[in-house]
C-alpha cells in the first residue's frame, strides 16, 4: 500500500500537513471538512509531482 499524505487548508488560506491514519482516512477527511477545511489526499507520486509544479510556479 502506498503511503498517503493529507493536507488541510483553512478558511484563511493556511495549509498544513495532517498525520494520516490509514484505517480512518474517510473519517479524518470528513471531520476536517466539517470544520471548514479544504482537504487534499495525495499518494507519494502525486505529492512529488505537486511539489515540482509548485517549484516551477514559484520560480516564474
Amino acid at each position: 500500500m502506498a503511503r498517503k499524505f493529507m493536507f488541510a487548508t483553512d478558511q484563511n488560506g493556511r495549509s498544513h500537513e495532517v498525520k494520516v491514519d490509514p484505517k480512518h482516512l474517510d473519517r479524518q477527511k470528513r471531520d476536517l471538512e466539517r470544520c471548514g477545511n479544504t482537504v487534499v489526499v495525495l499518494d507519494e507520486d502525486e505529492r512529488i509531482r505537486m511539489g515540482l509544479i509548485a517549484q516551477q510556479l514559484h520560480n516564474r
